[in-house]
């Protein structure tokens, strides 16, 4: 029996009863999270657009949309969520993995909705597809001259663990299982991997799946259940599949070495700001400064930021002038801790992306290279950044910071993920009764019958709380 099918077969065989107890409060907190993202995510002009877009497509109201009245077909219910839950880029990330809960957590939901599934089922659900997630990306591990060169780094694996979430809530045996997981890694490999497949002939599935991450998991579940075959063998040692995301090697026994007694859910780690995660040890280190030296924004002459050289090369962005563009700005961020600014969607009003105070403080900030940070994030799974802030009356002050807040070496505490929740639910208007309900359902998620129970907690209290969609 080859890779593919030993760890596919884990996956649907896999029970709630099996997981560790800090396992299941790792996926009730990424759940938890991804909500209070989601939930922010739609208050956002981008949020809107692609909800009224949604609408315009039609169909039967089904499922739930974070932080809206509106109900959507299950699949369009997921996309959306899945795009707000990242809008703010304040979802939790894995360093190896990227975002893994964008997207496995609105799937786990839509389709828990569906079919009336237990918080018990959404969270084995949940864990199934970490691991699928990261155990792939372990498999697919490049050199460190392949992973700068070649490699696409960021959610390698993604659209596989939305296969193992749908494939359990939807109760796949087997044999489905496995070719749900072929027909997923279709989307693109047929071309990159094996392309003397057309001179032989094609086999069904190499023209049936495609789309986002979702989508391909989604639809290779469905098609599965209906008997559609798919490639039993994709994943296993000698196939290629490493070569569709631009790596140089595969090691196959990643995927199934300490099954059920290791997990890689438990390498998740939070955000306590609203930006791409490579600004997280700056945002970090700036704010310990300010603490430790009673410094303020007024104070500051100039910042200096050493980071690795794909940061230093691509988030030196001066003025940015939308919403995505100052996430990715490590000038934009600095700033916003400068001036001490709530972390969330306040940080990206059109108000402040174009504040003439924001924007001097954005010139103030210098972006190096650090020679040695790359090779710490390719080997160590670190982000590090130095920053040294001088100061108007000529001191200077220097602090390092490797791991950001909310890595699990650096952990959140249970007042960061409630305050964090309690934010960006009181931001999309959902009333204090309320959220005291859904922080209760989601702490006792395990003895949840239907997660209909926590879904619809998810919606504005009123209409008039948010403008209609």
């Amino acid at each position: 029996m080859g890779e593919t099918q030993v760890f596919t077969d884990f996956i649907t065989g896999a029970k709630y009863g099996d997981l560790p107890q800090e396992v299941v409060k790792r996926a009730k907190t990424s759940i938890s999270d991804l909500i209070a993202c989601g939930l922010g995510g739609r208050r956002t002009k981008e949020g809107d657009l692609l909800l009224d877009m949604m609408k315009y497509l039609g169909g039967k109201p089904a499922a739930t949309v974070f932080g809206d009245r509106t109900k959507l077909p299950f699949m369009q219910a997921i996309q959306v969520n899945r795009v707000i839950s990242n809008m703010l880029d304040y979802d939790d990330t894995h360093m190896r993995s990227g975002h893994m809960s964008s997207c496995l957590v609105p799937t786990a939901l839509g389709i828990g909705e569906r079919v009336k599934a237990s918080g018990k089922a959404v969270i084995n659900a949940l864990v199934a597809g970490y691991e699928a997630v990261s155990r792939i990306r372990r498999a697919i591990d490049p050199t460190e001259e392949a992973f700068w060169k070649t490699f696409e780094r960021v959610d390698s694996g993604l659209h596989f663990g939305v296969t193992a979430v749908a494939g359990k809530l939807l109760g796949l045996d087997n044999d489905q299982m496995a070719s749900a997981f072929g027909l997923t890694g279709m989307v693109r490999i047929w071309r990159i991997a094996f392309p003397d497949r057309p001179k032989k002939g094609m086999p069904p599935w190499m023209k049936i799946t495609g789309g986002d991450h979702t989508i391909p998991g989604i639809h290779s579940v469905l098609l599965a259940k209906r008997g559609f075959p798919g490639d039993k063998g994709l994943l296993d040692a000698g196939r290629g599949y490493h070569l569709t995301v631009g790596s140089d090697r595969y090691d196959a026994t990643f995927l199934v070495k300490d099954l059920g007694s290791h997990y890689e859910t438990m390498r998740i780690g939070y955000k306590f700001y609203s930006s791409c995660r490579h600004t997280s040890t700056t945002a970090d280190a700036i704010a310990f400064l300010m603490e430790e030296h009673g410094i303020s924004a007024e104070d500051v002459d100039q910042v200096v930021v050493k980071v690795q050289k794909i940061v230093a090369d691509n988030f030196a962005i001066y003025e940015p002038t939308y919403m995505i563009q100052a996430q990715f700005s490590i000038p934009y961020v600095a700033a916003m801790v400068l001036l001490d600014e709530p972390t969330g969607p306040n940080w990206y009003t059109e108000e402040m992306l174009h504040d003439p105070r924001v924007r001097q403080l954005h010139h103030r900030v210098k972006v190096v290279e650090d020679p040695g940070a790359g090779h710490k994030f390719y080997s160590e799974h670190k982000s590090p950044s130095t920053v040294e802030i001088s100061t108007r009356d000529g001191k200077t002050f220097s602090r390092s910071v490797e791991y950001p807040r909310g890595e699990p070496e650096n952990p959140f505490s249970a007042v960061d993920h409630l305050d964090k929740l309690w934010k960006m639910a009181s931001y999309a208007g959902i009333g204090k009764e309320r959220i005291e309900k859904l922080i209760e359902k989601l702490d006792k998620l395990e003895k949840i019958k239907d997660i209909r129970e926590v879904t619809r907690l998810l919606v504005p209290d009123n209409i008039g709380d948010r403008p209609a969609s």
